[in-house]
């Protein structure tokens, strides 16, 4: 009598973590070196960031410095412990701050313009379409994981900027003011807009000009283009506030506002022409009351409108990036391939 012997094979676990498959996972392969240097970058400027941070705390109690917190035009004592502060923790922040505007174009040129560029020049794409794969699906998978990079890679660097500027931020006030190019272009949610923004405009050219060269040069041109006319109408992205003073030829805009126009009133607050006799007078106020000009009106944007304006242009950058999106699947879907 033969028998058949069945041996009970242990059960192989199966992973229920997060892996990814399929398409994605070879987009994920095709990125990764991008990623890691991303992520090696933002971890170094992580730690540089929290160092700097703690060093310029430390000097703000050792010195007693709060008491000189946001004045405009410091004097005394407050004058030399400010100047020292500036010259020792505010020149090293300024290069670094500056550079973070060339962020976004390293997304749009190096992973956003060769994204599409590269496969399409190649050829390829036709190898993922032909198993299965509709170029939608393709577009997709290619799409989301360079996004999902750069949120995560940007977002990391414009936290660590952030917190590096916070102090000096709040305690020199109007001596680095946060409304000009820099530290506006390089804290804040803003740097993660502009850095997803400037990849989809790569991805489109790429997908577009199908040569990879060609989108890298196009991407650095319409990217200094869409950052030049975000500043343009950074100032229109909230309603600014509208102050009038009187009996006085200082500025109505508290220390510190993002002053967008201002000029000469008369005593009902309306707004009057200047004099450009009066500069010449020997008493200036004096020559202006004498025709009427008893105060002055500014519109600005106060020190409190950073954040709401960051998130306004964050918005503006997110749907601007998500029109291309909507470009680009509709280009793959009537286009031929």
């Amino acid at each position: 009598m033969s028998g058949t012997l069945i041996a009970n094979r242990p059960s192989i676990p199966t992973s229920r973590g997060l892996r990814l498959r399929g398409l994605t996972w070879l987009v994920w392969r095709q990125n990764r070196l991008a990623f890691w240097i991303g992520l090696g970058v933002a971890a170094a400027v992580a730690v540089y960031a929290i160092v700097r941070h703690q060093e310029m705390t430390t000097a703000i109690a050792q010195g007693h410095l709060d008491a000189c917190r946001g004045t405009t035009v410091p004097a005394g004592d407050c004058s030399h412990k400010l100047n020292s502060f500036t010259q020792t923790y505010l020149f090293p922040m300024r290069r670094p701050l500056q550079a973070m505007l060339a962020l976004p174009l390293v997304f749009g040129v190096f992973l956003g313009g060769p994204q599409l560029a590269q496969e399409l020049e190649s050829g390829t794409y036709r190898t993922v379409c032909s198993q299965s794969v509709t170029r939608t699906r393709w577009f997709a998978a290619k799409l989301l994981v360079p996004v999902v990079l750069t949120v995560l890679i940007s977002g990391t660097i414009a936290a660590a900027m952030t917190w590096w500027w916070q102090p000096a931020g709040s305690l020199l006030g109007g001596w680095f003011p946060w409304w000009q190019w820099y530290p506006y272009d390089g804290i804040g949610p803003v740097v993660v807009g502009l850095s997803v923004l400037s990849l989809l405009i790569g991805v489109t050219a790429g997908l577009i000009l199908r040569r990879t060269v060609l989108a890298m040069g196009a991407t650095v041109a319409l990217s200094t283009g869409a950052l030049y006319l975000l500043e343009s109408v950074r100032g229109q992205l909230l309603p600014a506030t509208l102050a009038t003073v009187q009996h006085t030829t200082g500025s109505a805009a508290p220390s510190n506002a993002w002053v967008l126009d201002e000029g000469l009133a008369d005593a009902t607050g309306r707004r009057v022409p200047d004099l450009v006799d009066c500069y010449a007078a020997d008493d200036y106020a004096k020559c202006l009351a004498q025709h009427g000009r008893t105060g002055r009106w500014a519109e600005f944007h106060p020190a409190s409108h950073l954040w709401p304006l960051q998130w306004a242009e964050t918005g503006l950058c997110l749907l601007s990036a998500g029109a291309l999106a909507a470009l680009c699947f509709w280009w793959i879907r009537r286009r031929p391939s």
